[in-house]
């Protein structure tokens, strides 16, 4: 299954999708497409919104999916994200209703980003069908301790590394999926001890594709990477350093427990620190 997430530019997303699509290597099937629908946040320019901002919050929504789908090219979407959550809980519940109403015509699943643990808990218990997914910035920093070399406006978890929402997660079968981290917090989750990098040179890539591959095989909450990079180099270069990781730990025994004392390393500092 190839994954797509229709960030910004989705007519760009459609285009790659139909050039794909016309080499017969691949079905619609083969393919996961997520999408979001972003709330207009006040100040904002109406005209960067795929909808009418004077519309209903339904509308909105029924609008916004309309027009992903003409971008995209296809009939349905495997995942809509709710992009952030309203200032007023009950507008998010509102939203979130709209969603549902489109599963499972022209949407399989949703799911919610940027969201703390609270609100998370709140849709999950009022609605009908339940988030599959969230995707919130994995960081250290927090919205009591922010990093001031960022852009105040970024969504900085409650807790260190989001722990409670990955608690959450965990229990309730949701799939969690961390953004930010190679250029958020990849000094602290590299460590002192140079986790990252100790497993990099290990295994012959860089510590941003160790990185992905030690998230990948941690216990606990089911773990969806999202890789934002636009390169096709580093693209193939993940793809390719994933895949070394399987062949490493298949060779020998030896490997095995020299790349788990690896993710027991990174699993100290994102669960235990």
């Amino acid at each position: 299954m190839r994954g797509s997430k229709s960030a910004y530019r989705e007519n760009l997303v459609g285009e790659g999708i139909a050039a794909a699509m016309a080499t017969g290597k691949f079905q619609r099937s083969d393919l996961y497409i997520q999408t979001k629908f972003s709330p207009h946040k006040p100040g904002k320019d109406p005209a960067l919104y795929p909808y009418d901002c004077t519309k209903s919050i339904p509308e909105q929504v029924a609008q916004s999916i309309e027009s992903s789908l003409v971008n995209l090219g296809v009939t349905y979407i495997d995942s809509l994200v709710l992009h952030s959550l309203y200032a007023d809980v009950e507008d998010t519940l509102v939203a979130w209703k709209a969603m549902e109403a489109l599963v499972p015509s022209k949407v399989k699943s949703i799911g919610l980003s940027n969201a703390d643990l609270e609100s998370i808990r709140k849709v999950y218990e009022t609605a009908t069908i339940k988030p599959t997914a969230v995707q919130n910035r994995f960081v250290i920093d927090t919205v009591d301790r922010p990093n001031p070399k960022f852009p105040a406006d970024l969504p900085n978890p409650i807790v260190p590394w989001d722990r409670d929402v990955r608690e959450y997660c965990l229990r309730h079968g949701i799939a969690y999926a961390p953004w930010g981290m190679l250029w958020g917090s990849l000094d602290e989750l590299d460590g002192p001890d140079l986790v990252l990098t100790k497993a990099g040179k290990e295994l012959g890539f860089s510590r941003e594709i160790a990185c992905y591959a030690l998230m990948r095989s941690l216990r606990g909450c089911q773990i969806t990477l999202l890789c934002g990079t636009s390169s096709e180099i580093h693209m193939r270069e993940t793809l390719a350093g994933l895949s070394k990781v399987k062949k490493y730990i298949e060779e020998s025994e030896e490997n095995a427990k020299k790349w788990q004392g690896f993710v027991a390393s990174l699993k100290a500092i994102i669960d235990d620190a």
